[in-house]
């Protein structure tokens, strides 16, 4: 009934990762009765460009009796099925609590109605497992912080695999304003495709940002595509054959949007016109792989001014034609000001600029104030900020005009375990538990970071601001957490004494076990004493086991 997935994911997201992957008609069952099924079937129509299916439940199930029945005949089942149609639903059905008089009733309406053809919506999107991004008239902010040129920290940081420093960094962006995390782990002393895997998969682990998978390794992409859960951004193809025959194949088999570079084999032409020509050939050989041009957007590309004065010049002659020609473009904002002093002055005055002239998304770093305040102030001013609330929001922090600190900076052990658990980091939460043990009481630690921020965790929950795989990550991080300091208690001769005993099982004929799985995590968090039965479990067995 809140027109999410248990995931949290949206119909919008739904169509966006299926119909990148592929498949030939999508859509919704089960769940619900088709009258309130109609608010997410219209939003899978409004994006969807492929057949839409629709398969309601007869209602909701109620007991009457000591026998399940449905709350919604077959007469008003196929009324709001008539609706469902209308809107432009072409596979209709039944599923629980349907018979064959429901699907005939629902033939008797829908017959008469003539057929809605498929619109192409021709929507520029990624997505997270539950988080859609879409290319429009907003400008999208892509974090460029996870790429390890130019800072030493972060290549320090992927050669040892700490990976904890990169979540944060990660993060920190988010929190700063991002859209989409740009990730690269390109260090020639590493292994680029088993780093740039378990990044993918930590990163979906802790934001539901959408990820841009940076990388010139083929087979590295192709890993990380595997990896991950949603529709990723590509970055990124180029003119070149080599480079199309390798990554156009991974886009079409993983679903994937696409960042393509201006430059071919002859490298980057110096007038606008040369980088849409190379444009238009990406285009044309991304249709010979089934790939449609909406899932390609261009980098036009931008050498620093300090060598060549008319660089910028171009690539905003770029970006307006491309505008024209209906292409959305994305671009490194950062190159133009290599080799000059105070480059933030000129990458925020390029930045306003190349928003200006129609560029719908941006690698930059958030944490630049100079770059948030341009983003902020040309939302506000172009009537993409209703009531000016996002700006009035940002000039408004305390910090106003300073950067926004990155999050690997110094915190409390408390907090940091606090917000180990909710962010479901597990060795920082093993690291922090073990650090505060060392001064304080396993129960202190227990009563006082672990349990708040279950309890918390719990909150956004229930109040669909967090969902099931960050719950089901924060259960694990605490369990971590309760691990080390279990072994301490018993290490002193001690230990916490088990609440009450619960059994759990799903019954007989019931083999979905992820809920159980969810409350056998958290009640062991609460250190009670659970007995679990496993899934499909005869109701024989489990009365036994109570009495026993």
């Amino acid at each position: 009934e809140n027109q999410k997935l248990m995931t949290g994911a949206s119909p919008s997201v739904m169509v966006s990762v299926l119909e990148g992957l592929g498949v030939d008609a999508l859509g919704v069952n089960c769940s619900l009765g088709p009258d309130k099924m109609l608010p997410v079937v219209k939003e899978i129509i409004e994006n969807a460009s492929i057949p839409v299916i629709v398969n309601p439940n007869a209602g909701l199930p109620v007991i009457k009796d000591g026998k399940t029945e449905f709350d919604i005949d077959a007469k008003s089942f196929a009324k709001s099925m008539e609706e469902i149609a209308k809107l432009g639903a072409g596979i209709l059905g039944g599923c629980c609590g349907t018979t064959p008089e429901y699907i005939k009733k629902t033939r008797e309406l829908v017959d008469k109605l003539e057929f809605l053809p498929i619109e192409e919506k021709n929507r520029t999107v990624v997505s997270s497992y539950n988080h859609t991004v879409e290319f429009g008239e907003k400008p999208i902010l892509i974090g460029e912080r996870i790429n390890p040129t130019g800072k030493k920290i972060l290549k320090e940081a992927l050669r040892q695999k700490n990976y904890e420093y990169i979540l944060k960094e990660g993060i920190g962006q988010e929190d700063a304003g991002a859209d989409i995390l740009d990730v690269n782990a390109g260090l020639p002393e590493i292994d680029e495709k088993e780093v740039l895997q378990d990044l993918v998969k930590l990163f979906q682990s802790v934001t539901s940002l959408p990820l841009q998978i940076d990388t010139s390794n083929a087979d590295a992409m192709e890993a990380s595509l595997r990896q991950y859960n949603g529709k990723a951004l590509i970055n990124s193809v180029n003119g070149k054959k080599e480079s199309m025959k390798e990554i156009f194949p991974l886009a079409k088999k993983y679903g994937g949007a696409v960042i393509c570079l201006t430059l071919d084999e002859d490298g980057i032409p110096e007038t606008a016109s040369g980088r849409i020509e190379i444009a238009n050939k990406i285009i044309e050989t991304a249709k010979e792989y089934g790939i449609s041009q909406k899932d390609l957007i261009f980098d036009p590309l931008c050498m620093t001014i300090s060598s060549d004065s008319a660089s910028a010049i171009v690539t905003l002659e770029c970006i307006k034609e491309f505008k024209k020609m209906g292409i959305k473009t994305s671009l490194g904002v950062s190159n133009v000001s290599f080799g000059l002093p105070k480059r933030n002055l000129i990458n925020s005055t390029f930045f306003a600029m190349a928003l200006a002239t129609g560029l719908n998304a941006a690698i930059m770093n958030p944490y630049s104030s100079e770059m948030m305040d341009v983003y902020y102030s040309f939302c506000a001013l172009s009537n993409l900020d209703e009531r000016c609330e996002n700006y009035i929001n940002y000039a408004s922090r305390e910090d106003e005009k300073a950067e926004i600190k990155p999050q690997n900076t110094e915190v409390s052990d408390n907090d940091g375990l606090i917000r180990a658990v909710l962010k479901g980091l597990t060795d920082e939460s093993q690291n922090y538990t073990k650090k505060l043990l060392e001064t304080e009481e396993p129960l202190s630690v227990i009563d006082n970071c672990i349990i708040p921020a279950l309890d918390e965790m719990g909150s956004k929950f229930e109040k669909g601001r967090a969902f099931l795989p960050q719950l089901l990550m924060s259960a694990e991080a605490a369990k971590v957490a309760f691990d080390v300091i279990k072994a301490r208690m018993q290490d002193g001769g001690k230990s916490r004494d088990k609440k009450y005993k619960i059994v759990l099982a799903t019954v007989k004929g019931d083999i979905h076990d992820i809920g159980k799985n969810i409350v056998k995590v958290l009640l062991e968090n609460y250190d009670f004493d659970v007995i679990d039965l496993g899934k499909d479990v005869d109701a024989k067995v489990i009365v036994d086991t109570a009495n026993r």
